[in-house]
């Protein structure tokens, strides 16, 4: 922004500099005046037989400037000032600005006396006295710039105005033209300038134009507008400063570089004096005052408070501030395009008040700060998000780090938001191991089976379960897929789905995928919010984008029952909400409102909720979660909330480098993730809480006594609200599934035929796929045998391929 003093204008005409001839001067000079006699006729100052020549050249001159002037607009037209946005928490306090120019629109009313009475004094001291050209004042600067080569200014408030209002616009509209336009040192310029004040104050009050001027004008070398320098100089707000503080900022108008206080004390408290003379000599402020304010030395006046834009300030909540931008930014209820939406946010004025609360905040961030110090050497990540059931707020987003989006991030600091996928500022998120495993029950429950049914846990290899999305409508190996356990209990031959839970046994959970089918496994996380977190929920074919393709090579066993897929803590949270929520799923939202600068709100996409799942099937995953946590001897060791109904699960990836809790009440929501963000890492021998980790280390060895321990302070305060109880026998998912003929052994069908075989095999209750196979003893068309093979404990409902004999 140019000085709002003209004195710079003033010093070169159309192009020529300041070494003109004297005719050329006078020339361009009755130019100028001949286009004042339009603006002395429209604003009824009749002066033409005073300013008019007599010589020949001049009437010709004048006649141009007249010319001139009228083709220039009469009615000023920009666009509204950019004004900074504000994020705050769900409590209204300040997490972040957002701008361009950092500017804060505020009424007259609200800006000091003094600060009206400064700018006044030093600018345009017969402001309320003259029209919006002052014609004195022009003629006296014109005709001593014309015969020499001193400067002066003779720009009213109303011209200034007018001047940083169009070179405001231009900039705004990235117009290099007109911003050329704007800041030519030309008389034109100042013609064009002086039609458009004399039209303002037609429609403008003298009090409207020194109030667009103070929220306009440049105070400083990033500060926009006196209230937004007030703050940033002084730590108060415009309506608060005194003569002294006053003096400063009317003074940093002529040259906010050059007379900025911080950087210049010496010419801003000279510049300020110089403001206070005027002010006393005008009758603003008395002697003593001017006495005062003018010996206080400028160290003493001021109490800097440098304000950045963006969430670089935001403290351990700018994690949570940078996801709110970003969702923000890609939301089309903001503007048709991403480039629209940004310049809403930072030129718009918002109010963005979120869901974040400040209270539950800090306490992750104290708890994971201190768990795993974020400079720790093995730079090892700590992160908690909390999602509220029912409505989808994110009530939490902490991690071990400090948010640094620079170039300088040093240890500790850094941009990459641990908690969120990819398309938000996060990661290819991290695998999330058995906390995968409650979405394989709720599709088995949803399939019409029970908690209480049987399964096999014997470990044996496995080259074929349904996937009616894949090829040949299932998933198939030739080497199979051999999944090991790892629990620290005696395990029967067969147990229930339930206990499989609560002791997350890996090779019973296989058992329990082959009775369903992979795709509707990827396709119930997915109606639940759990994908991999580097797949664009954004895109314009996200919502009927294939399984297949969203899960590509992942849509695997060992993905899709041991969780060995990379989701973010995010959406497992907001998953595992669905169950506090009797099956409604809510999209993770951390806007409660936007009020544009008129104070009007402006739409939102809100809570947007679902019902998913049956409530009967979620209440019963619900109470199996519950066992998990609750049975000291399950995964979850016994970890209660005190007074407070809860249930979660475990998670730890393969070779245990990531571990997870995700777990929650009917109020909140948690996920918790202790991993390495630089790749996968063994986390045997890192430090957690003042203690080195010895041993293997799985889910409740980091992540669930974090959980707890954060739950258990978030949740003190808050009721308890019970969760529905024990699934009662002979419900959907209360009393077993009924055993086929042929028990839970596969049936010997070898050298029968393929129809002879089906049939068998689906009487006993299994669902069967053929395939082609191989031979030199079993006559083509006729059944080699199955797989798995004949005599193998398999449930009814699980797969069974029949593999028909091709010849040799």
């Amino acid at each position: 922004m140019a000085p709002s003093d003209d004195s710079r204008d003033l010093s070169a005409a159309d192009g020529g500099g300041s070494n003109r001839s004297l005719p050329a001067a006078a020339t361009q000079t009755l130019m100028l005046l001949a286009g004042l006699l339009a603006v002395c006729a429209l604003g009824g100052v009749l002066m033409a037989a005073f300013f008019l020549p007599s010589v020949a050249f001049a009437s010709k001159a004048a006649e141009s400037g007249v010319e001139l002037f009228e083709s220039y607009p009469d009615e000023l037209k920009v666009a509204p000032l950019n004004e900074q946005s504000r994020i705050e928490a769900a409590d209204g306090s300040l997490l972040a600005t957002f701008y361009t120019e950092n500017r804060i629109m505020v009424p007259l009313d609200q800006i000091s006396p003094y600060m009206q009475h400064a700018v006044i004094a030093v600018e345009d001291k017969r402001f309320y006295d003259h029209g919006a050209v002052d014609i004195q004042g022009t003629l006296r600067a014109l005709v001593s710039n014309s015969l020499s080569s001193s400067t002066q200014g003779g720009s009213t408030l109303t011209q200034q105005y007018v001047k940083n209002a169009l070179l405001m616009d231009a900039v705004q509209r990235g117009d290099e033209e007109d911003i050329k336009a704007a800041t030519a040192q030309t008389y034109s310029r100042k013609l064009r300038e002086a039609k458009l004040a004399i039209s303002l104050e037609k429609t403008w009050s003298k009090d409207q134009i020194l109030n667009g001027y103070l929220n306009l004008a440049q105070f400083g070398p990033s500060q926009y507008g006196v209230q937004t320098a007030s703050l940033h100089y002084f730590s108060k707000d415009a309506k608060d400063l005194n003569p002294g503080e006053a003096a400063m900022l009317a003074a940093i108008t002529n040259g906010p570089n050059q007379f900025d206080p911080v950087k210049h004390p010496e010419r801003a408290q000279d510049r300020r004096n110089t403001v206070l003379s005027r002010m006393l000599a005008e009758g603003y402020i008395t002697q003593a005052e001017f006495d005062q304010y003018s010996q206080q030395p400028v160290g003493d006046m001021l109490h800097v408070q440098n304000v950045r834009a963006g969430c670089a300030d935001a403290g351990g909540s700018g994690f949570f501030c940078d996801y709110v931008s970003r969702v923000l930014v890609s939301d089309p209820k903001f503007g048709a395009t991403a480039k629209e939406r940004r310049q809403l946010l930072y030129g718009g004025g918002l109010t963005i008040r979120t869901t974040l609360d400040p209270a539950k905040q800090k306490a992750a961030e104290d708890i994971l700060n201190r768990k795993v110090k974020p400079d720790a050497e093995s730079g090892f990540g700590h992160s908690i998000v909390t999602v509220e059931p029912g409505t989808g707020k994110i009530l939490v987003m902490a991690q071990n780090r400090t948010f640094n989006p620079f170039e300088d991030a040093g240890p500790g600091e850094t941009a990459l938001n641990y908690n969120v996928p990819k398309q938000y500022g996060g990661g290819n998120g991290f695998p999330v191991g058995s906390t995968y495993k409650p979405f394989v029950l709720t599709q088995y429950l949803e399939t019409g089976h029970s908690i209480y049914d049987t399964v096999p846990t014997a470990r044996g290899v496995l080259t074929t379960f349904t996937a009616r999305c894949l090829n040949r409508g299932r998933w198939y190996e030739k080497s199979g897929w051999d999944p090991d356990n790892a629990v620290g209990i005696a395990l029967p031959v067969n147990q229930t789905v339930l206990d499989a839970t609560k002791f997350s046994v890996n090779t019973s959970y296989a058992h329990i995928a082959q009775r369903i089918d992979l795709c509707d496994i990827g396709s119930r996380a997915r109606s639940m919010g759990a994908v991999p977190a580097s797949y664009n929920k954004l895109s314009d074919d996200a919502a009927t984008t294939p399984i297949e393709d969203i899960y590509g090579s992942a849509l695997a066993p060992a993905a899709l029952v041991l969780g060995e897929q990379n989701i973010s803590a995010l959406d497992m949270a907001a998953a595992y909400a669905t169950f506090a929520a009797g099956g409604v799923y809510c999209v993770p939202n951390p806007i409660e409102s936007v009020t544009g600068r008129d104070g009007n709100a402006l739409p939102t996409s809100g809570s947007q909720c679902s019902q998913v799942l049956d409530q009967k099937v979620a209440d019963a995953v619900t109470w199996v979660l519950q066992q998990d946590l609750s049975d000291p001897a399950a995964t979850g060791k016994g970890r209660v909330i005190p007074g407070h109904d809860a249930g979660g699960k475990t998670g730890t990836s393969s070779r245990m480098f990531h571990t997870w809790y995700v777990g929650f009440t009917k109020q909140l929501s948690t996920a918790v993730w202790y991993g390495s963000p630089q790749g996968n890492k063994r986390p045997q021998g890192t430090v957690v809480d003042g203690q080195r980790l010895t041993g293997d280390v799985y889910g409740n060895t980091v992540s669930l006594p974090t959980w707890q321990e954060y739950m258990t302070e978030v949740s003190k305060d808050m009721p308890n609200i019970p969760f529905p109880g024990q699934p009662p026998q002979g419900s959907l998912v209360g009393n077993g599934s009924t055993v086929a003929d042929g028990g839970d052994k596969v049936p010997d069908v070898a050298g029968k035929s393929v129809e002879e075989a089906q049939k068998t095999l689906e009487k006993a209750g299994y669902v069967v796929s053929v395939r082609d196979g191989t031979s030199t003893d079993v006559p083509e068309g006729q059944v080699i045998g199955t797989e798995p093979e004949a005599g193998t404990t398999l449930a009814p409902g699980g797969p069974v391929t029949i593999v028909r004999s091709a010849g040799s």
